[in-house]
Parts: C-alpha cells; structure tokens; sequence
C-alpha cells in the first residue's frame, strides 16, 4: 500500500477535487435566488463519487478490462428498459429511478465503451473494412439507443469517439473517405428522420440566435449577455444579474461556465480553464507500457476534452445547445459518478506503469 500512495497521482488527484469543490460553489449561486438544494445535492454525490473512485481504484486492471464487455452489454439492456420503462424529465427517456434516485445510464456507457473499443484496438494494425463494421458497430448500438430516449447531449459525446479511434489507428484512405460520407449520410437521415422539430430549431437558432430570442435561440443570447457583462473581473460572487434573477437557462447544468463568466469575469474564468489545462496535459502526457491500457486513457480522457470543448463553444454561441454539461463542474450526479469511476481506472493504470 506504501507503494501505491507513493506512485498515486496526488497532484491530479487534487485538481479533480477543485474543480468538484468549486462545482458546490458555484450551483449554490446558480440557485440562490430560487432557493434551490442542487448544491446540497452535488455534494452529496461527490462524497459518493469519491467512495466509488477508491472502490474501483483497488481493482485490478485485468479483471476490469475482463468484464467491460459484460458490463457494456448490460448497460445496453439497461438503455432499452429506460426507453421502454424509463421516467420522462425535459422530454427525455433517460432517466431511470432507484429508490427514489434518478440515474442516467447514459452517462455511464462511456466507460465500459472505452473499455471495450481499447480492447478492440489491440487486434487490429490497421482498421480495415472489417475492423470498421465491428467498431461501428460497438459505437453506433447504444448511440442509437440513447438517440432514442432522446438525449442528443450523451450521444453526441459518444461519438466522439469515432474521430478518436480514427486518431489512435492507421486508417485505410478507402475506409476514411466512405466513413466521412457515412457521417454526412446519417446526418441528413438524422436531420429529417429522427430528429425532433425543437431539436432541429436549435441547431437552426446558433446560426442566427436573434431571429429565435424568444424561443430556441434565447439560451445562447442570455449566455452571451451573462459572460459579456462579466467583463475581465466579473461582478462578484452572487451578484450576476442573468443568473440571479433567473434570465439565464439551464444556469446550473448546461450553462454553468456562462455564470463563471458574469460573477468572476474573464481573468477568473480563464484561470478555471487553466487548471483544465493542466489536468489533460497530465493525463495525456504519460508513457503506458500496456497498449489496451493507454488506449483506454486516450479515449475515455478525449472524450472528456471533447465534452469541455463543446460545452464552452456552446456557451459562447459557437456551437448549437445540444445539452452537454462541463466536465466535474455541471449539476450532475450521474456525470460526476461517471467521470470518477473512468478516473480511478486512469489513476490506477498510471500506478500500475510504475509498480511493473
């Protein structure tokens, strides 16, 4: 045990927790004025988050990449019932209740699925026709699942996945061209077929938020009057005006760094930015002597970079409001449980990299 307190990433260990700790912070000024307990709550579930991390952490590797295929065709079982069974909340399926605690499975399929592709990964020197269909196939079953409920936020996260794959393995030039009109084929089959008519407005409004500023485009408008009015220094702590008197949506969730933006400014918030930063600089900037195992650490810690990324551009109008929260810092139980559970794998195939 002295070994692996001795090899224990302590410094990126603590960086998760300022980031959880100022999640608290800032939900309870997100619902201060409405007197709301989601800060109450986020602290209850870090606490979890953090029992569940050293749980999962003592595992060994072997045994967790052994069953991630186990556990992945669970979730996938769990993601039908959802559709079939599960509670509706902001006109999704993705809730499902367990004495009296709404989980979202969704969240949860990132792992296992990150687990599983780095398994894949290893059989394959280059993917061809073949390794493509099974990836695909790997990917595209719960994303079609979890389109279904319908949270577009998680399932585009996912499949951030097929870049990152695309990242890690030689391609051949036949199977990315076909791939890329993949992707355009089924985004116009999703766009006419699946898609909802408020789901296609708001991809419609970023374009043009003005034209929507009473409807779908008003988030991105309120966002940006948030963060624009926080100026370099912001307006104190408690004091923003958008979120405080309940202008801005989705202020504890979606749009949490557009209250970081008002009440602290822009100095402030890219400090926050800066110690997101240094967390992927050290999880990515690690030697793994294992390629399943640094397969794993690329793709479940690029999806989370993808998630910050869209999550910014979606709060200053880059990007169409899908529903995708800020890695750690969001109102989100389920997410926060998620991410630590990914993290004390991360954390402990780092210390298995120093102890063989």
């Amino acid at each position: 045990m002295k070994d692996y307190f001795k090899y224990f990433d302590k410094f990126t260990f603590a960086l998760l927790l300022l980031l959880s700790v100022i999640s608290i912070f800032l939900i309870y000024s997100a619902g201060h004025s409405s007197h709301e307990t989601h800060y109450l709550k986020q602290a209850v579930w870090l606490i979890v988050s953090l029992l569940l991390f050293f749980i999962v952490f003592v595992l060994k590797t072997d045994f967790i990449f052994r069953n991630a295929f186990a556990v992945y065709l669970a979730l996938i079982v769990i993601l039908v019932m959802q559709i079939v069974l599960g509670g509706t909340v902001a006109k999704t399926k993705s809730w499902f209740r367990l004495w009296g605690i709404g989980f979202q499975f969704s969240e949860f399929v990132k792992i296992p699925l990150a687990l599983y592709l780095a398994k894949m990964l290893t059989q394959f020197e280059v993917i061809d026709w073949k390794a493509f269909v099974k990836l695909m196939v790997v990917i595209v079953a719960p994303v079609a699942l979890i389109i279904l409920q319908p949270d577009m936020g998680v399932s585009f996260i996912l499949c951030s996945f097929v870049p990152l794959v695309i990242l890690l393995k030689k391609v051949k030039p036949a199977v990315l061209v076909i791939s890329l009109l993949l992707v355009v084929f089924s985004g116009m089959i999703g766009w006419y077929s699946i898609l909802r008519p408020y789901q296609r407005d708001r991809i419609i409004s970023f374009l043009n938020p003005s034209e929507y500023k009473t409807s779908t485009g008003y988030h991105i408008i309120q966002s940006k009057i948030a963060i624009g009015s926080g100026g370099l220094g912001g307006k104190g702590y408690l004091k923003g005006s958008q979120s405080q008197y309940q202008f801005l949506p989705a202020r504890h969730t979606d749009f949490i760094i557009s209250v970081i933006g008002e009440e602290f400014g822009f100095i402030n918030t890219s400090l926050l930015f800066f110690v997101f930063f240094i967390f992927f600089y050290r999880q990515f900037k690690f030697n793994f002597k294992n390629d399943e195992e640094f397969y794993f650490i690329y793709l479940f810690n690029g999806l989370i970079l993808f998630q910050f990324i869209i999550n910014v551009t979606m709060a200053i109008g880059f990007f169409p409001v899908l529903g995708i929260s800020l890695p750690f810092v969001s109102y989100g139980g389920s997410s926060l449980l998620s991410l630590f559970i990914g993290e004390a794998i991360v954390f402990r195939i780092k210390i298995n990299n120093y102890l063989t």
